[in-house]
């Protein structure tokens, strides 16, 4: 799938991942998931945001996770990812190893605190970073903190 919008003027390429159950999102309980009424909207709201931050974010969506595991593997040149893996959160591991095996940092995101729940995502082991329980503004939060922490590597790599 190509970005929602090409901005010519990113310095960042980001994939933005959303696993099982996201494309149910227009249906679910709008005390958890917000006022988003469709994955496409979440994927255009993020897009939008990229640009304003200078990345261009790619979307990709399935429920099933060999598919997943199948995108990160295919394109190595992502500058990094953010993730709401859905379902997998509790049995994603060769989704989080094929995140951790880029190299590149990877941020996961959810709608709801699931640690409020009890409960732990396997992904949080190597992600650079988690949001959540702030909906879809968590994408956001998530995004802007993604794009510092690239150009804050980018600044130590060249001093």
């Amino acid at each position: 799938m190509q970005p929602l919008e090409t901005n010519h003027d990113a310095r960042w390429r980001i994939a933005l991942l959303n696993g099982l159950n996201m494309s149910n999102l227009g249906n679910r309980d709008k005390n958890v998931y917000g006022t988003v009424t469709s994955l496409q909207e979440l994927e255009s709201l993020v897009a939008d945001s990229g640009q304003l931050v200078g990345a261009t974010i790619n979307p990709y969506h399935s429920n099933h996770e060999g598919d997943l595991v199948d995108f990160v593997e295919a394109d190595t040149t992502y500058d990094g990812y953010l993730i709401n893996p859905g379902g997998l959160w509790a049995f994603g591991e060769p989704t989080r190893i094929a995140l951790t095996e880029t190299g590149k940092p990877f941020v996961e995101v959810h709608f709801a605190n699931i640690f409020a729940t009890g409960n732990r995502s396997t992904f949080t082991q190597t992600a650079a970073g988690t949001a959540m329980g702030f909906r879809h503004h968590g994408y956001i939060g998530a995004l802007v903190a993604l794009v510092s922490a690239l150009e804050e590597r980018e600044g130590e790599a060249t001093t």
